[in-house]
C-alpha cells in the first residue's frame, strides 16, 4: 500500500489485513555528511534536515500510520563541538514548537532532558503542551536519547516506586510488561518499521528494547536529501514482507 491511500480506511482494517505499519521509527542520519559535500558547515545540513520532519510527518500522517518517532538527538550527539551545539540546539527547538503549532498531530517529545539546557527543555514543554489536544498520528520527538539509558530509567522508576508484577502470573511476562509500562513510549505500540538513513546499518541504540520484533529498512540517501519516494519505498518493502513473530 503506497502513500495517498485513505488513512482512515487502513485505520479501520483489522492488524492482519494491514500492510501499513501502525508505528514507523526513523533514525535521521547524515546531516553532517550532506552539509560536507556541499562545502557546507555542519548547522547548515541540520537546518535542511529539519524542514523534513514536518514532511515526514505529513507523508506518515497521509498512509496510514499512528505513531511517527524520529531521533533527532542522542545523547552521545551532545559531546560535538561547543559552537556546533550552539546552532544545533536552538534549531531543534524551534523546529519542534513550529511543528507543535501546526496543530495537526500530538507531539511528544522524548528522552533524557536532565542533560538538556533549560531552553531547549522550555520549547520542549511549550510543544507538548500546545498540541496535547491534537486530533492526529502521535509524533515522538526523541532528544538527547539513548535505549540503554532509556531502559536503565524505567528500571529506576520501577525501584523507586517500589512497584512489583502481581505474584500469580508468570514472572519473566510480568515483569517484561512491568519494564515497558516504565519506558518512554508507553502505551504506544512498539515500532512495526524502523527506517535508517544514509547508508549505514545499525541501530546505534535506539529503541532497544521496542525494536525487538520490528522491521528495518535502510536507505542509502542522507536525511537532508530524503525524499517522498524514499519513504513511498521504505512503506512498500514493508508491505512486502510477512510478519512470523517466530512462528
Amino acid at each position: 500500500m503506497s502513500i495517498g491511500v485513505n488513512a482512515a480506511t487502513v485505520k479501520s482494517l483489522p492488524a492482519a489485513a494491514r500492510s501499513v505499519p501502525r508505528h514507523v521509527a526513523v533514525i535521521m542520519d547524515g546531516n553532517r555528511r550532506w552539509a560536507r559535500t556541499r562545502g557546507l558547515e555542519p548547522v547548515d545540513g541540520h537546518r535542511e534536515g529539519a524542514l523534513r520532519l514536518g514532511e515526514v510527518c505529513e507523508w506518515a500522517a497521509e498512509a496510514g500510520v499512528d505513531t511517527l518517532t524520529l531521533w533527532v538527538l542522542s545523547t552521545d550527539n551532545l559531546k560535538r563541538p561547543a559552537g556546533e551545539l550552539a546552532g544545533l540546539l536552538p534549531l531543534i527547538g524551534e523546529t519542534i514548537e513550529r511543528l507543535a503549532a501546526r496543530g495537526r498531530w500530538p507531539v511528544k517529545p522524548i528522552g533524557d532532558f536532565s542533560v538538556l539546557p533549560g531552553h531547549l527543555r522550555a520549547s520542549m514543554e511549550r510543544a507538548r503542551a500546545v498540541s496535547r489536544t491534537a486530533p492526529g498520528m502521535t509524533v515522538n520527538i526523541a532528544i538527547a536519547y539513548d535505549g540503554r539509558r532509556e531502559i536503565a530509567h524505567a528500571m529506576r522508576q520501577i525501584l523507586l516506586t517500589g512497584v512489583a508484577p502481581p505474584a500469580d502470573g508468570d514472572p519473566v511476562d510480568d515483569w517484561q510488561l512491568l519494564i515497558a509500562q516504565h519506558l518512554y513510549t508507553r502505551d504506544q505500540p512498539d515500532p512495526d518499521l524502523i527506517i535508517r538513513t544514509s547508508g549505514e546499518q545499525r541501530l546505534s541504540g535506539f529503541l532497544l528494547w521496542q525494536a525487538a520484533v520490528s522491521e528495518y529498512y535502510f536507505c542509502d540517501a542522507p536525511w537532508p536529501a530524503f525524499t517522498r519516494d524514499d519513504f513511498r519505498s521504505a512503506l512498500d518493502s514493508y508491505a512486502s514482507r510477512h510478519r512470523r513473530y517466530g512462528h
